[in-house]
């Protein structure tokens, strides 16, 4: 019985075949973390399978599925760090001197520091939110339309990290760049469930704009809000340091471009 795939599908198997092909011929991998890297690749395949053969579930291919792609996507591609690149941790570090990221964050008021660290932590609700959305707002709802486009958003910013493989600024810089009291649970959250290293560009920038494009459709108040979101969510991950601004730049060209391509 022939399969057909969706689009997001296939990204899925383009990306995981991408991690393991890496995985094999990257150097400076030590063989526990190849095998790692093959165990997430070859998760993500049977996820793939399992998605293609129930066709008619909604519920699997609509909602819990394609979050299971992302995060064995993130955690898989994040394995394929070696080492740092001081080269690139310079320029990206420059750049945000010359947008003073840091001395923003210093006098930023204590209710911006929190409301910001509160936003990065709550990107991850904004991709459920957006589906909601998007059910509700689009008179024909398309779940593959919208995974395509949030797992392919994603998807290309993880594939870069083997590329550009740098720490996200909080690990070069001393101190906190604020006061906050949820700063400490997402620095727990980022050390219990990230891959300790940065990404560039910004899966939370990029994912952040991929979420409030795709319910464009949607009365303008409610584009506004997704919109506002975005911003909140790119800001709080730079002045909290935890992405460099040309990670959120980045992030935001690469949701921009994968929205107009797919439409």
């Amino acid at each position: 019985m022939a399969v057909a795939l969706r689009n997001w599908e296939i990204a899925s198997v383009v990306l995981f075949a991408y991690t393991a092909a890496l995985a094999a011929i990257l150097r400076g991998l030590a063989p526990r973390i190849r095998a790692r890297v093959f165990a997430g690749s070859g998760a993500g395949l049977v996820v793939v399978a399992v998605s293609a053969f129930t066709p008619s579930n909604v519920f699997l291919r609509g909602w819990l599925l394609p979050p299971i792609l992302l995060l064995l996507a993130y955690w898989t591609s994040g394995l394929l760090f070696t080492a740092p690149m001081p080269l690139a941790e310079r320029v990206l570090l420059e750049i945000d001197r010359v947008f003073r990221v840091r001395a923003i964050s210093s006098i930023a008021p204590r209710w911006t520091a929190e409301f910001l660290e509160f936003s990065y932590a709550a990107v991850y609700a904004l991709i459920p939110i957006a589906l909601v959305l998007h059910r509700m707002f689009t008179a024909s709802p398309d779940y593959d339309r919208f995974w395509t486009v949030i797992l392919v958003t994603d998807y290309v910013c993880f594939a870069m990290l083997p590329w550009i493989q740098t720490r996200p600024p909080r690990a070069l810089e001393p101190g906190d760049p604020w006061r906050s009291s949820l700063r400490i649970f997402n620095l727990r959250l980022l050390g219990a469930a990230s891959t300790r290293v940065n990404t560039f560009p910004s899966g939370h920038a990029a994912e952040a704009l991929a979420a409030a494009l795709l319910v464009s459709n949607a009365p303008s108040a409610v584009v506004g809000w997704m919109l506002f979101n975005t911003l909140a969510v790119s800001t709080g991950a730079v002045l909290g340091r935890y992405h460099y601004a040309a990670d959120a730049f980045s992030g935001w060209l690469v949701a921009l471009a994968v929205w107009v391509i797919l439409r």
